[in-house]
């Protein structure tokens, strides 16, 4: 399978393309648009040997020209220490609301290093998902790039971009001033560390490694916590279901989106203690005396 960047006419037609851009700025930027590690959600891993082979130019070159697309264009953010680069609205070109899309978006997201650049996509893709607004200010230029896949089994092309994207100009609520370093963003996540906290507790109760930042972990607990629970009842409902489900069928379903998800969370948390389970803890404390 075959993956092709096709470039819209009106990059060309751009006013800030047409008065701001250099000849450089010009095949710099279409290189961070259609490189071959670019990927649906606009934010990439890239080393500088790569783009000194791709583009010609030497070290020292690429990075005065990614501070210019940073600072002085506004364009994409660049982490140092992930070595990923963020097209700011890439999003605005190349998704759609599309379930499909907006699955292949988070997955891809869950693979950046950078928090801040991470925050910044699940963020945004929320946004475009329910067709609202994000707070912040408008980003300029169209990343006017499609993505067409070309199946070479059935010589089909599929468009990615199926839909019309139908949102008013989303806005950047996750980088701010402060995206400079890619970990300062704490007070952007305020369950952050609830969120780590209730995890941390699942995984030691069931000896798992799941992540606190995957998309529908944060997804489940923020929302739970956004509902006005607390981590207390995050405590009760995984202390209920251990004792419920651990050595039975059911067992494989201690997972956060099982257990966090909103149908159920509070019917979990008022379960009463069964039958069941207090005859294993007095059949536990028989064999153990």
């Amino acid at each position: 399978m075959s993956v092709y960047r096709t470039l819209q006419l009106s990059f060309w037609t751009d006013n800030k393309v047409q008065d701001d851009f250099t000849p450089e700025d010009k095949y710099f930027y279409l290189y961070l648009l259609t490189n071959p590690q670019t990927n649906i959600c606009g934010c990439y891993e890239i080393s500088y040997s790569e783009m000194i082979i791709h583009t010609g130019y030497n070290k020292e070159t690429i990075i005065r020209l990614l501070e210019r697309f940073e600072k002085v264009h506004d364009l994409i953010r660049f982490s140092p220490e992930t070595k990923e680069i963020l097209i700011l609205n890439w999003y605005k070109y190349n998704w759609s609301k599309s379930p499909l899309t907006l699955k292949g978006v988070r997955k891809e997201a869950e693979r950046i290093k950078c928090e801040a650049f991470m925050n910044y996509v699940l963020d945004v893709a929320k946004c475009v998902e329910t067709d609202t607004p994000c707070k912040g200010y408008i980003y300029p230029i169209q990343a006017s790039v499609t993505v067409t896949v070309l199946n070479n089994n059935t010589n089909s092309i599929i468009d990615l971009n199926n839909k019309e994207l139908n949102t008013k100009d989303l806005q950047d609520t996750t980088l701010g001033e402060k995206n400079k370093v890619c970990n300062s963003n704490k007070q952007l996540d305020i369950y952050k560390e609830q969120r780590e906290e209730i995890i941390r507790y699942l995984n030691e109760k069931i000896g798992a490694r799941y992540k606190s930042e995957t998309y529908e972990t944060r997804k489940a607990i923020n929302g739970r916590l956004e509902e006005g629970y607390t981590v207390s009842d995050f405590v009760e409902v995984i202390d209920k279901k251990v004792a419920d489900w651990q050595g039975t069928d059911m067992e494989k379903y201690l997972r956060p989106d099982t257990l966090f998800r909103q149908s159920k969370f509070e019917s979990y948390l008022n379960q009463k203690e069964t039958k069941g389970k207090k005859e294993r803890d007095l059949l536990d404390e028989w064999r153990n005396a």
